[in-house]
């Protein structure tokens, strides 16, 4: 496993193709372009549990941005909910760091959303 991530792993896409990843780097600026200098290090994650694994048989497809609230070496905090004390904006929380924990505890997540929503909304009303 790759420090603050989940590490490289196998699953099939809705198309029952084989995906493989998902791959960590903390980067600087946007840019969703696949990194090829990273390719020998994927195959090296990949060949932990599929060591027969040929080079050169693997086709890159996409990168994604995940916004993270740590930066590497940094220990990961809590989950974050802000509402419009934090922003300003009325009627918008934000989530940030909603990662594995956070997916577990969705249904928490929803109620503290919700109740800060009605909240507002009971505060307007009166």
């Amino acid at each position: 496993p790759i420090p603050g991530a989940l590490g490289t792993h196998y699953r099939k896409n809705l198309g029952g193709q084989a995906v493989l990843g998902p791959d960590l780097a903390y980067i600087d600026t946007i840019d969703y372009s696949v990194d090829a200098t990273r390719e020998q290090s994927f195959y090296d994650n990949v060949r932990r549990y599929w060591p027969t694994l040929a080079t050169g048989t693997l086709l890159p497809d996409y990168a994604g941005i995940r916004p993270k609230i740590h930066g590497p070496g940094e220990k990961q905090p809590d989950f974050r909910v802000d509402g419009p004390e934090m922003h300003g904006l009325a009627n918008l929380v934000t989530l940030f760091g909603i990662e594995s924990p956070g997916l577990t505890s969705s249904l928490a997540l929803g109620e503290e959303v919700a109740a800060r929503l009605l909240g507002a909304q009971n505060n307007h009303s009166q």
